[in-house]
């Protein structure tokens, strides 16, 4: 069946997906503001006060801790993580335009992959999404002072983080779908697991330097919460009923309201180019859930 037959009733939880990129967005200029600190010390902070706090709202889940579902979050914990430190390295070999280019084509990876390892097709409407996508953040991400340069070290290494965030989403779909894993507990285990390995990654490259000012405090206490906590919570709640595919294509609005949020916060320019990419992006999600919406509508058999 077709997996974007499927929407009819789903809109919510799209909702939810859409809230979680859009979190992850204001990501951005958060974080721009407390650039001057180790980027390895703010996730490792950031990831513990997530953990932190779902343990706090959610301690009863503890009940349901089972192997399986540490396991699990181990392995999705992984992902991030390494999507994290290639995405770290990778600026530094490459401009900022081309690595927020090839670290958000998960929309592309995730049906790549998905028909790879579970020989899953993507649908006709996914395809059309992810191309007229494409589009979109091309144009985004488009810097014309930069001129043509050749595929480089920093850019492979962008593209792994690409194709780390979409193994999450893969694994994330099926995980989620498991009656022995409990959303609430898995999340938390999730933030705890990416939390230790960030630490880990900060203190064996002696980036520990505490932050002096409280406002930088403020600030990382809020991507804990928000853009990691909530953010991680929505996807692994909504991804029990929203397919990788669409996921992929729902998450390239990351990227897009990341500039937006900047622009809105930071006062930075974002350009004709880049405004034009994110009303495409806009445009291929509205294309994505019109077009599912109708295909489930004929799809379904009258009433008798």
């Amino acid at each position: 069946m077709n997996t974007v037959n499927n929407q009819k009733g789903t809109w919510k939880y799209v909702a939810g997906l859409l809230a979680a990129s859009l979190l992850w967005g204001l990501s951005y200029p958060a974080t721009k503001v407390v650039t001057g600190y180790p980027v390895f010390f703010i996730l490792s902070v950031r990831f513990l006060v997530a953990t932190a706090a779902m343990a706090l709202l959610f301690h009863r889940s503890f009940r349901l801790i089972n192997r399986q579902t540490i396991l699990w979050a181990a392995l999705c914990s992984l992902f991030i993580t390494f999507m994290y430190i290639f995405s770290t390295l990778g600026i530094k070999y490459t401009t900022s335009a081309r690595a927020s280019f090839f670290t958000c084509l998960t929309f592309v990876f995730v049906p790549l992959l998905n028909f790879i390892i579970y020989r899953t097709r993507p649908s006709r409407i996914i395809i059309i999404s992810v191309l007229i996508c494409l589009a979109g953040v091309l144009l985004l991400s488009y810097s014309p002072a930069e001129g043509h340069r050749g595929f480089n070290r920093g850019d492979l290494l962008c593209l792994l983080a690409s194709v780390m965030g979409s193994l999450h989403i893969l694994y994330l779909e099926r995980i989620a779908k498991k009656r022995a894993v409990n959303n609430a507990l898995f999340t938390t285990l999730l933030m705890g697991f990416v939390g230790l390995w960030t630490t880990i990654i900060a203190c064996t490259t002696g980036v520990m330097t505490t932050p002096a000012a409280p406002r930088a405090w403020l600030i990382i206490v809020f991507l804990g919460l928000f853009c990691s906590a909530a953010a991680y919570l929505l996807q692994t709640i909504c991804q029990e009923y929203v397919p990788a595919n669409q996921t992929g294509v729902i998450f390239a609005m990351e990227p897009a309201s990341g500039c937006i949020l900047s622009v809105l916060l930071l006062g930075e320019s974002m350009g004709r180019a880049g405004i034009a990419g994110a009303v495409i992006i806009m445009a291929s999600l509205l294309y994505m859930e019109i077009a599912g919406s109708r295909a489930a509508a004929r799809s379904t058999p009258p009433k008798e």
